[in-house]
């Protein structure tokens, strides 16, 4: 019960390790399917399509609460205009809401931060461009020879997201085009294409991105040719499909070659990071699902919920992931996970600290920023054109600051890794 109620999302930890099996938003999405004398969804996500509100009550009342007194204390906060507000903050006692977030003493080496390049913001919001006058920000990032694409989401004055394109020398802007690559075109994409991440496969890219009709948030994919992307034959982007239909779910990466004869999956069903194995790079995809990486427990930096970052890159320790971690106020941070290069579940190493953090001005949003207090990345690449990194390789990290402009780190792989999991992983080997 307690890992279903943690891989839909529907649980909560406290600061004493206390589990609750459900939050406030998980109790209204799943009266969508109460009937009668219980209010609409506040939201449309996995819950209201795989549970009901019957299977939520028998839940809570083997927690000892009375179903009936938490559907009155929903009814208050609704006509009070709270409906979007934590439900747990009214059936329990008062619970912090402006800590600082402290790292708790660390049972793994610390890994060293990422350094912020002194030109960020790399790209900002162009006024001009309608398309893209507001917001642009979570670039997924592609390395082609001496050249690093930087695919960033954009929302102009429609609020819809579009992707365009940025082309860089890791560092500066050399080119940036006028008009979005890839824009909204299926129902289920009316509110934008979000937040893309980027592989490639026997010279097709493929794209992974958020699909959102404004209710529903889906893993969508979509590739094109090598070729055609360098020639901007931009019409020669194929729609793959959707991964998990109708299902709440985001944050998906593509590992970029066959482990033990599969294609894996990263993705986030909240508030957890799922992996799923594909025999082909087909959508959709409903087999071998497991819940692999969980937001930590108490008040660390990741403690709400967690999810896939940049595309893995390749390295002689394991695949490396830079991945981004929530806590409880709201604070989006980067950290590292070093995941088996033979087996994508085992976990070899992941930080208890995070390498970047909201700190510089257009990160915190001191002022006209979408989301203040986000530092968030689709995508990284090597310093150089290498298919397997080393220690002293460079890692750049792409990233969105405040949901509002876009910025680039970097670190080392020895950085990144500490060196006893270096060790250790050669030692596997």
């Amino acid at each position: 019960l307690r890992l279903l109620a943690d891989g839909y999302g529907s649980s909560q930890v406290l600061e004493d390790g206390t589990f609750l099996t459900c939050t406030a938003w998980s109790w209204a999405s799943y009266s969508n399917k109460g009937g009668r004398r219980h209010p609409p969804a506040l939201s449309t996500s996995i819950e209201s399509r795989w549970f009901n509100h019957d299977f939520l009550e028998h839940l809570y009342q083997e927690l000892g609460y009375d179903p009936a007194e938490v559907m009155k204390t929903v009814n208050r906060m609704m006509l009070a205009g709270k409906s979007a507000h934590n439900l747990l903050d009214r059936l329990l006692p008062a619970r912090p809401k402006d800590v600082m977030v402290v790292i708790q003493e660390p049972t793994d080496e610390p890994s060293r931060t990422l350094q912020r390049y002194a030109g960020n913001p790399l790209l900002e919001p162009i006024p001009a461009n309608q398309w893209e006058s507001k917001y642009v920000l979570n670039p997924g990032a592609l390395r082609i020879d001496d050249r690093v694409y930087l695919f960033y989401r954009a929302v102009g004055e429609d609020d819809i997201s579009y992707i365009g394109l940025a082309v860089t020398d890791g560092y500066r802007v050399l080119e940036r085009l006028p008009q979005p690559i890839f824009s909204p075109v299926i129902p289920e994409e009316r509110m934008g294409c979000e937040d893309p991440r980027l592989i490639i496969i026997d010279e097709r890219i493929w794209m992974l991105y958020t699909a959102y009709d404004s209710n529903l948030a889906q893993i969508a994919a979509a590739s094109i040719t090598v070729d055609d992307f360098l020639a901007r034959r931009f019409e020669g982007w194929q729609r793959e499909g959707l991964a998990f239909k109708n299902i709440w779910d985001k944050d998906a990466i593509l590992f970029p070659e066959r482990i033990q004869g599969k294609y894996v999956l990263y993705h986030r069903i909240e508030p957890s990071m799922w992996i799923t194995y594909m025999n082909e790079v087909e959508f959709p995809c409903r087999e071998q699902h497991a819940i692999i990486i969980g937001p930590r427990p108490g008040r660390m930096w990741d403690s709400l919920k967690i999810g896939a970052g940049a595309q893995p890159l390749k390295t002689i320790y394991g695949w490396l992931l830079i991945y981004h971690g929530v806590d409880h106020n709201y604070v989006y941070r980067l950290g590292v996970i070093l995941v088996d290069l033979e087996d994508p579940q085992r976990v070899l190493y992941r930080s208890p600290n995070p390498v970047l953090e909201p700190e510089e001005d257009y990160e915190v949003g001191l002022s006209g920023a979408w989301v203040p207090n986000v530092v968030f990345t689709c995508g990284a690449v090597g310093g150089s054109d290498k298919e397997i990194l080393e220690d002293d390789d460079e890692v750049l990290v792409y990233y969105g600051a405040a949901d509002t402009s876009i910025g680039v780190a970097r670190a080392t792989v020895a950085d990144l890794i500490p060196e006893k999991y270096r060790c250790k992983s050669l030692a596997l080997v």
